[in-house]
């Protein structure tokens, strides 16, 4: 089986997990700029990985546009956000992103944070919006220390249990190719 990664990274968490994947599927990774049709035609496995940023996968409108050329192939989405997977956040994930209406196989990655790779603009609205959060809700302002410092102590994660999911999904699915 061909595979083709191709990936959104603002702050490079998702970059990172792309060519990960790449290296362990030994197969390319591409910046979703050159995600266009004539470049996937050929590829039996087509991973798109990118942020989510309040259940939003960036760029996806643009990997799902290629839906109809692409829908025969064996299509993954991983989505590389700040929190653990959660059954809860999963199902708002493919609500906002009107996933139910394609057969994608989706998956979440703990990615990370560093706020020094964000634009000031970004970092100033994320801090208002971390202060009306913790206004909001008593729980969080009991952490307000823990949660404060998200912007100070940049984070990276590694979610081996997750890509090992991804790995085992992309074999059993060329162990089925093999058998047709």
């Amino acid at each position: 089986m061909k595979t083709i990664i191709y990936y959104f990274s603002k702050t490079g968490h998702s970059k990172n997990y792309a060519e990960s994947l790449a290296s362990r599927i030994n197969c390319g990774s591409f910046n979703y700029k050159k995600m266009k049709y004539k470049h996937m035609k050929d590829f039996d496995t087509i991973i798109f990985v990118s942020p989510v940023y309040g259940n939003k996968i960036r760029k996806v409108a643009k990997f799902l546009k290629l839906y109809k050329k692409i829908k025969d192939k064996n299509l993954f989405i991983v989505a590389v956000g700040m929190q653990p997977p959660d059954p809860e956040r999963r199902r708002s994930i493919i609500t906002v992103n009107l996933l139910d209406d394609y057969h994608i196989r989706l998956y979440e990655l703990i990615g990370g944070f560093d706020a020094n790779k964000l634009s000031w603009i970004m970092r100033k609205v994320m801090k208002i919006g971390m202060k009306a959060a913790l206004e909001k809700d008593p729980a969080l302002k009991a952490q307000a220390n823990l949660v404060g410092n998200i912007f100070d102590v940049p984070r990276e994660y590694n979610d081996i249990n997750g890509i090992e999911r991804i790995m085992d999904t992309i074999h059993r699915l060329e162990r089925e190719s093999k058998v047709v």
